[in-house]
This record gives C-alpha cells, structure tokens and sequence, in this order.
C-alpha cells in the first residue's frame, strides 16, 4: 500500500511540473480595481486553492446554521 501511495504522489507531481511548464506565459489579472501579472499556472493554481478554502468553509459550517 505504502509504495502504490508513492507511485501516485510520484505521477501527481510529474503531471503539476508538466502543466506548470506548458502554462508558464504571464497573464493579467485584473479584481475590482487591482491589476496584477503573474504565470497563468500560479493563477490557476490560487484559483483553486481558493476553491478548495470555499470548500472546505463550507462543509465546517455545514451543521450551524
């Protein structure tokens, strides 16, 4: 079990490498009245911790309210 965990946290990181290089081109990003530039793998890459966070709010607050 410890080494089929190994393998895919092995091809995980391969696959974030691999896409971080294909998507290395700076792109803008303009919130409300903030502009920023960044690669578009850092952009994606905060959208969807930023998801995660939502996520994970969520299902923390699911039962209180």
């Amino acid at each position: 079990m410890k080494k089929a965990k190994l393998t895919i946290a092995i091809i995980l990181v391969v696959l974030i490498v691999v896409f971080a290089f294909q998507n290395s081109e700076t792109v803008g990003v303009q919130f409300l009245i903030w502009t920023w530039t960044a690669s578009r793998a850092l952009v994606l890459l905060l959208v969807f911790l930023a998801g995660v966070g939502v996520g994970w709010l969520a299902r923390a607050t699911r039962g209180r309210w």
